[in-house]
């Protein structure tokens, strides 16, 4: 491992286990939709400041609703019951996915953020309710904004093509982000995912009819998926897939003109000698029985991180991006049966942390990042 990698990552567990500074006045925002449809899978958004080193959020969940997964490091997430519990280090905001009961009802939701020093502070609104209803077309909590393409709303009315599950095993699943519109008919209908959880930034389509209520899923996968038989030729940046509503709704005869944005670290660019100049060094690629790749454009790019691209897609469901090249790679295995002896480890190298930092993909810095949650756990 390189020394500058391991010193920062050294210095970040120090940081967390030994710096206990106390925040001056903890604080805690709870962003969640104001009305849900029946069974709905929804997110809710945690935004938090100065709670110190690191912290914890412990939400009350009400009674019927079930959690399924947040942005947040699996260890970092314990569920005890109504009780799920989210360790914090450095944080500025999280999010997680609930399913809403089958029954419908105003239900109420309650939180604390509990600093270094176990100092307590209200998750705001204190007491903060949500509608369930067989059809509710709500919107974000204390949102007027009638806007019903915006990412993370729900539009008024209608039918619902709801939330698909996902047929992915979620031992594989990395990182999950879900958004929700209103898609009717001859409207044009954009998908934002603003968290950052995964590489995939948006999904747009122009709607032949109308669907309702529609939520689209993104997952980013720690391996191949599950769901295809292998990989085309390349150098493979990620595998994702993208669940537009439910029940394949997403076809043909309702949608057309569908596009997909995603981001690109470009350190994993420069590292593989990708050519981003070059249009047919990067694209990504759909798994519809056999692989297509997709027409794919660089939009943009940062200085320093990202390289921002777009491609048309007839489908959804799974995808990869992948860099040009003649040699393929071996995938880490997906399920918790351990890696093959035969299994490179190159990708593990390329696989970013869930924060992108220098010296996360090293084993050692995981060991620290264990660690240092199984000391968290004990301090609060």
């Amino acid at each position: 491992m390189k020394q500058p990698g391991f010193k920062l990552a050294f210095m970040l567990f120090l940081l967390v286990i030994l710096c206990a500074a106390p925040a001056s006045a903890g604080s805690a925002e709870r962003i969640l939709p104001s009305s849900i449809d029946k069974n709905e899978v929804f997110q809710v958004t945690v935004k938090v400041a100065d709670y110190g080193a690191a912290g914890q959020v412990i939400e009350k969940l009400p009674a019927g609703f079930t959690y399924i997964s947040s942005n947040l490091p699996e260890r970092a997430v314990t569920v005890n019951g109504s009780k799920v519990s989210f360790l914090l280090m450095t944080e500025k905001s999280f999010s997680y996915t609930l399913k809403a009961p089958s029954s419908a009802g105003t239900y109420q939701f309650s939180g604390i953020l509990r600093d270094i020093n176990k100092t307590e502070f209200p998750v705001l609104p204190s007491s903060s309710s949500i509608k369930v209803g067989s059809s509710s077309g709500g919107g974000s909590g204390g949102d007027s904004d009638d806007d019903s393409s915006s990412s993370g709303r729900s539009g008024g009315g209608g039918s619902s093509g709801g939330a698909g599950g996902s047929p992915e095993p979620q031992s594989n699943v990395e990182a999950k982000e879900l958004s929700q519109s209103y898609v009717g008919n001859g409207t044009h209908v954009r998908f934002d995912f603003p968290n950052g959880a995964t590489c995939i930034r948006y999904v747009e389509f122009d709607a032949k009819k109308t669907l309702g209520k529609i939520t689209t899923i993104v997952e980013m996968l720690k391996g191949q998926s599950k769901l295809v038989s292998s990989l085309p030729e390349g150098k493979v940046y990620r595998n994702v897939n993208i669940w537009v509503g439910s029940g394949g709704i997403a076809n043909s005869d309702n949608i057309e003109n569908a596009v997909v944005g995603f981001r690109v670290e470009k350190t994993w660019l420069e590292e593989n000698g990708v050519d981003t100049d070059d249009k047919d060094s990067l694209n990504l690629w759909y798994y519809d029985r056999t692989w297509k790749k997709l027409d794919t454009t660089k939009l943009d790019e940062n200085n320093n991180t990202y390289v921002y691209y777009e491609a048309k897609t007839p489908g959804f469901g799974s995808f990869a991006i992948i860099a040009a090249g003649s040699d393929s790679i071996t995938i880490e295995p997906a399920d918790d049966e351990g890696p093959e002896d035969n299994v490179s480890s190159e990708p593990k190298k390329r696989v970013r942390s869930w924060r992108s930092m220098p010296g996360f993909g090293s084993v050692a810095f995981l060991a620290m990042v264990g660690a240092a949650y199984c000391v968290l756990r004990k301090k609060f």
